[in-house]
């Protein structure tokens, strides 16, 4: 699919020319003038596909999305809400976020607008396709018409899944109706639903022609999250069983393989949101709905340092002498690492026993940066003690690949990189058919597909001891290749006792496996523990007056658990959308 991107642009004629034909409109085009006529084929339907697909990532370039509101990476509405990160960067910056993070969102919000706006636009561009489609008539084949439709039904289930997700009160729009006349008055799961099973049901490819295009094997996947977020465990269940059991899919053998820009499309992907660098369209195709989230500092020198793991997410990752998490205690005596300390203060990492994964995960001081070298502290952000002491790691390139998986000449931020999204896969199947075991009461299932995840993590060692307790400039690092850097364990579960004990462990692990990958806020909610969990998290992250700009931070039940319908829209849609009661 990376080839697409290089025809994005036609998109922009294609939305000036649906939204200008009218009865009096001149009908002699001049030559070079895409029309919806001339489009009316197999390959026009196919390049306003493609364009279609470009919005995946929620990023348009000049338009809706362009700030990154709509991302499909979440790292806002997922994990800045939650308990896995804050904002990050200083407190100056994109104050709209500020507010999302303290629970003091109302409708003006500008990002609830362009999460609304960004997402209706790959919805009006789906359903583009679809009219191109029935245009057509013969001049596309009944096969390739039924995929393609298959395809835009795909991405129009997500677009919508991405809205509702998130805010309760939606409009679903289909390419039959007049967009503006309706309403957001009833409840679009079914319609979600439906979509995604048109293209199960119509034969969509299990094996695409081009990489990048969603199969039907993501269809079923998306299917299932959808019901997961219904709590229809049941109807959730046969679909997951059906992709473990009869899916080309396996678990690649390390947990990073799912973040390495060298393993990407790899044999645990379902879906993946593709990205591109170096390709002639400057880097408005390199993931640049995340183009701020990587480290700063001299010895990196990136941009811009948002995305900052919590002091509660490092901790979830503490286990015991067997290697398993402490599902109820982790928060106590919180590891706080190098909090309020300078690059060139004194300081050694903790020699807690911690789960590997937590150094794939999260950047802290002390441990290697993938290959550039270790974290040196504070000086690879600008408000330390705005943001506490960690960095997302997920996000991030290999520095041999610098210059080549990452933009060659950047026009904004240099950490901009073609290193794709993975947005369904394998493990995320594996950890939701355990979460209906758990609901299910069935305990050796729940516990072994948990252990499943587990074990192929054991060997994920992080290595490379420093020695170092300084990292000043001039301070030589001084590393022993041959010890790993910091005291792991995993262990595998022999039980799971009850029910509760499973849902905490499936729940736990669940946000080990996909901490900072825009799930965490999303997952509490569907559990229902949200209220309970951001509670006790705001009390125990904000304690001792750390993070001195989010103090006074309250979420409120029933309300902070979803976003409004953004105030702009309403407007625009005076006796068609209305507000959720909450706001």
């Amino acid at each position: 699919m990376k080839k697409w991107y290089i025809k994005i642009s036609l998109l922009t004629v294609l939305g000036i020319v649906f939204s200008s034909c009218g009865e009096d409109f001149i009908t002699d085009f001049p030559n070079g003038v895409v029309t919806p006529e001339t489009l009316a084929d197999e390959a026009g339907a196919d390049l306003v596909l493609i364009g279609a697909y470009s919005l995946i990532d929620g990023y348009s370039q000049g338009g809706a999305g362009g700030t990154g509101g709509a991302s499909a990476t979440n790292w806002v509405w997922g994990d800045v809400t939650s308990d896995d990160m804050h904002r990050g960067d200083q407190t100056g910056g994109w104050a709209p976020i500020n507010l999302i993070e303290r629970y003091e969102v109302d409708p003006t919000n500008p990002w609830v607008d362009e999460l609304w706006r960004g997402n209706f636009d790959g919805v009006a561009r789906a359903n583009d396709v679809l009219r191109v489609i029935r245009n057509a008539g013969d001049r596309i084949t009944p096969e390739k018409a039924t995929q393609l439709e298959a395809e835009a039904r795909w991405l129009r289930a997500w677009f919508h899944f991405q809205l509702r997700s998130k805010i309760e009160k939606v409009p679903f729009i289909t390419e039959d109706v007049v967009a503006r006349e309706v309403s957001n008055d009833r409840e679009i799961w079914d319609d979600i639903e439906a979509d995604l099973q048109w293209g199960i049901d119509n034969n969509m490819d299990e094996t695409p022609s081009d990489v990048g295009r969603a199969s039907r094997w993501a269809a079923k996947a998306l299917k299932a999250r959808v019901h997961m977020f219904q709590n229809e465990f049941a109807q959730a269940k046969p679909i997951l069983d059906d992709i473990l059991n009869n899916g080309p899919f396996v678990l690649m053998d390390h947990f990073y393989d799912n973040h390495d820009e060298e393993k990407q499309n790899n044999a645990e992907s379902i879906f993946e949101v593709q990205y591109t660098v170096n390709d002639g369209a400057g880097d408005h195709n390199a993931g640049t709905d995340h183009r701020t989230l990587f480290p700063r500092g001299s010895d990196i020198g990136l941009c811009c340092a948002y995305s900052a793991p919590s002091f509660d997410l490092f901790n979830a990752f503490k286990v015991d002498a067997n290697g398993l998490p402490l599902l109820d205690t982790f928060q106590d005596d919180l590891l706080l690492e190098d909090y309020g300390l300078l690059d060139t203060d004194p300081f050694t990492a903790t020699d807690e026993l911690l789960d590997p994964r937590v150094d794939w995960t999260i950047a802290r001081r002390g441990i290697p940066f993938l290959d550039w070298g270790p974290m040196s502290g504070g000086d690879w952000m600008l408000d330390q003690a705005g943001m506490g002491p960690f960095l997302n790691k997920k996000n991030m390139f290999w520095k041999r690949n610098f210059r080549v998986i990452s933009v060659a000449t950047p026009t904004w931020s240099a950490g901009l990189n073609g290193n794709n999204w993975r947005l369904l896969r394998l493990s995320h199947i594996i950890l939701w058919r355990a979460e209906v075991a758990a609901e299910e009461n069935d305990l050796v299932t729940a516990r072994d597909m948990v252990n499943m995840i587990r074990e192929r993590a054991q060997d994920d060692i992080v290595m490379g001891r420093v020695a170092n307790t300084t990292f000043g400039s001039s301070d030589p690092i001084v590393i022993d290749e041959n010890q790993p850097a910091a005291n792991y364990n995993l262990g595998l579960y022999t039980s799971f006792p009850d029910q509760d004990y499973a849902r905490k462990a499936v729940r736990h692990e669940t946000r080990l496996e996909f901490a900072l990958e825009g799930m965490r806020f999303q997952d509490l909610v569907r559990w229902g523990i949200d209220a309970e969990v951001i509670n006790n998290y705001l009390d125990s992250e904000l304690s001792d007056s750390k993070l001195p700009w989010i103090q006074g931070a309250v979420y409120t039940a029933g309300q902070d658990d979803h976003f409004p319908v953004p105030q702009a829209q309403i407007d625009l849609q005076q006796g068609v959308l209305t507000q959720d009661p909450q706001y």
